[in-house]
């Protein structure tokens, strides 16, 4: 039976977790990479190819090695001689005081949440077939101010939205590549009730989202085989009153 195959970057715990397993239900074989989460990686890929009778592969790579994207794709490549769906997840969001953000901070952000989703997509690049489809995931906080405890997250993720759009211009009309950008859908757990309660104010929808609102928006991407360049806001409507 022939399967296709997805890579999904961060795909051990939390939201990518979720997309991981979306992709294993639709009979896809998958390639999950994570950066340091080994027992979650290794149980999730025995669970799913036990329930859905699928190849997962599971890969550790450090992001923040500049090396590192073009080594999660040849595995893929290595492992199934073929990559139809690449889905970057992996990020970072650390929450630091503008007076104490260290270069450090700074270059370990800027590398796990830009340089590494642009190498990937070059390597995915030379590797797919034509049809081929790369989704980038973004963050909502990238239009945004007030999070000045976030700026390192937010400017690499508003430069994500544009490289999007730029690398989308330029592997058209091979390969479609999108990016969904969602709202709050797995609170951060030191959020805290009134700061989330704060946050839903401005909401339209009044709501909080979930993994599966995330998850749907990526199929119709991989699915709508017109569109490409587009960041699809997944964020309850937020978006309209910032």
């Amino acid at each position: 039976m022939f399967r296709k195959t997805a890579l999904v970057t961060g795909g051990a715990r939390r939201v990518g977790a979720a997309i991981v397993r979306s992709f294993a239900a639709r009979g896809y074989n998958v390639v999950l990479h994570h950066g340091n989460s080994p027992e979650e990686a290794n149980a999730l890929a025995a669970e799913l190819e036990a329930e859905y009778q699928v190849r997962v592969v599971v890969v550790q790579e450090d992001l923040v090695d500049s090396s590192a994207p073009a080594r999660v794709v040849q595995a893929a490549i290595s492992a199934f001689d073929a990559l139809d769906v690449v889905v970057s997840s992996a990020s970072v969001m650390e929450w630091r005081d503008f007076e104490s953000v260290t270069p450090d901070d700074w270059a370990r952000t800027e590398a796990i949440n830009l340089r590494a989703p642009f190498f990937l997509m070059q390597a995915a690049a030379r590797a797919m077939n034509e049809g081929g489809v790369i989704i980038q995931i973004a963050d909502h906080l990238a239009n945004e101010t007030g999070f000045p405890r976030l700026i390192p997250h937010q400017v690499t993720k508003s430069a994500l939205h544009q490289l999007v759009r730029t690398v989308a211009d330029r592997l058209a009309p091979r390969i479609r590549v999108n990016a969904v950008s969602p709202g709050l859908v797995l609170a951060p757990s030191d959020l805290g009730d009134a700061a989330a309660a704060a946050f839903m104010r401005d909401v339209p929808l009044a709501r909080s989202g979930s993994p599966d609102d995330v998850i749907q928006a990526i199929h119709y991407l991989v699915d709508a085989t017109y569109v490409t360049g587009t960041v699809l806001s997944v964020d309850g409507g937020r978006h309209l009153r910032r």
